[in-house]
C-alpha cells in the first residue's frame, strides 16, 4: 500500500459457511457504491477460506478501490438482550474501518440502539426491525445509519418494509429483530430497552 496517499479505509464483513461465501453480490454492490471510482480487485478471487464451519472474512480496502487486506476469523454469535437508547448526530453511510464514533456512543454498554433526528437507526453492529402486528409486517428504519447487506437482501425479497420508526414505536414493539451479514435475521425472544 502506498502510504503517501491519504485514504479512508473501508471494510466488508462476509460470512463463509463450509467454504461457501454467502450473499457476495450484496457485499460487492455496497463496496462498489463506497469507492470513489471502481473496485480494483475481484472479491470472488481474493476470498479463499480454508475452514469448515462458519468463519468471518474481513476485507479491508481503501476509498480508491485498492485491496488492503483479507483476514479470516472464527465466528461466535453474540447474544443480544439489553439495549441502551443513545442519541447521535454523526453519519456512517459507508462501512468505514474507523468506527470510533460508534464505539464512543456505546460508552461501555453491551449494545445500543442509535437514534438520529428522533428516529431509530441501528445497533452498533446490526440493522433493526420491529414487527407491526396491525399490518402483519416486519418494518426496518427507512434511514439506517448503514444499509446492511442482510437488510438490503430482505428488502429486495419483500420480507421487510422501510418506515420511519420513532422511539415510541420501538418501545411499544412486542417483537424486534436484528440482522447483519453474520447472523442473518434474528428475532429476539427476550429483550430490554433502557
Amino acid at each position: 500500500m502506498n502510504s503517501s496517499k491519504k485514504s479512508i479505509f473501508l471494510f466488508e464483513t462476509i460470512k463463509i459457511q463450509n467454504g461457501n461465501v454467502l450473499n457476495l453480490d450484496f457485499h460487492i454492490k455496497r463496496a462498489q457504491n463506497s469507492v470513489l471510482n471502481e473496485l480494483k480487485f475481484d472479491f470472488a478471487k481474493i476470498l479463499n477460506p480454508k475452514s469448515d464451519g462458519i468463519c468471518r472474512a474481513k476485507v479491508i480496502y481503501d476509498q480508491n478501490g485498492e485491496l488492503v487486506s483479507v483476514e479470516y476469523f472464527p465466528y461466535k454469535m453474540r447474544d443480544f438482550y439489553e439495549f441502551k437508547l443513545i442519541n447521535i448526530s454523526f453519519s456512517y453511510d459507508k462501512k468505514y474501518l474507523d468506527r470510533s464514533n460508534i464505539d464512543e456512543a456505546k460508552n461501555g454498554f453491551d449494545e445500543i440502539i442509535m437514534v438520529k433526528n428522533s428516529l431509530i437507526t441501528d445497533t452498533s453492529i446490526a440493522n433493526l426491525a420491529i414487527f407491526d402486528e396491525s399490518l402483519g409486517l416486519w418494518l426496518t428504519p427507512k434511514t439506517p445509519l448503514l444499509k446492511g447487506t442482510s437488510r438490503q437482501r430482505l428488502l429486495q425479497d419483500g420480507f421487510l418494509k422501510p418506515k420511519d420508526i420513532s422511539k415510541n414505536e420501538l418501545l411499544n414493539a412486542k417483537k424486534i429483530a436484528v440482522m447483519n451479514a453474520m447472523i442473518g435475521f434474528v428475532e429476539l425472544d427476550k429483550f430490554k430497552i433502557i
